[in-house]
């Protein structure tokens, strides 16, 4: 189809601008595979979907980032936790062997009560009933002789400045207890 300014031209051949025309429309078409509205959808797509696949990247790799922290928070707190289960561990030790020293103690203690509950069901014989009240006469007797001893007891002591290994002291007695009463308190 011919425009007026083809039509005031001189030598205008109408029949050779209407094949121009469509030389011109078949030419664009035949260098693209797709028409314009098609490769626009596309182009769009492929759009949409890149920037889908960037937004999750970018939340893929703050939530990684969260969890590196959160595993390094965790990883700080195991270790305390480890250092705290070695000194409960250490404790629990020590506490072991102090319950097992007193229940050693407790085991003691057992015994003797088991033995001073034995006597004190045995019946004493008049002998050693005997032998016990002159045990108790003569401590009796040794008391006055005592009473003296200490009332008598002085204390002497020698300090030499100039040599202070040489320095000494005395515990001595004016009224010493006799032989007899050593011997009897000392249980001879």
């Amino acid at each position: 189809m011919a425009t007026n300014t083809q039509f005031n031209r001189v030598g205008f051949d109408a029949p050779a601008a209407e094949r121009s025309r469509r030389r011109r429309q078949t030419t664009r078409h035949r260098g693209r595979a797709y028409p314009r509205g098609v490769l626009r959808f596309a182009t769009g797509i492929v759009l949409i979907v890149a920037l889908a696949a960037a937004g999750f990247g970018a939340a893929s790799y703050t939530r990684a980032a969260r969890s590196e922290k959160r595993v390094a928070t965790l990883q700080a707190e195991v270790a305390a936790l480890q250092q705290r289960v070695a000194g409960d561990e250490r404790a629990a030790v020590g506490a072991q062997q102090h319950a097992g020293r007193l229940v050693a103690r407790a085991n003691a203690a057992q015994q003797s009560i088991k033995r001073f509950s034995w006597q004190l069901q045995s019946v004493p014989s008049e002998a050693q009933l005997a032998g016990l009240r002159s045990q108790v006469a003569a401590y009796a007797a040794c008391l006055p002789q005592l009473q003296r001893e200490i009332n008598g007891l002085r204390l002497s002591w020698t300090i030499d400045a100039t040599k202070p290994s040489a320095d000494s002291f005395k515990l001595f007695t004016s009224a010493p207890a006799s032989a007899s009463c050593s011997a009897a308190l000392s249980g001879g």
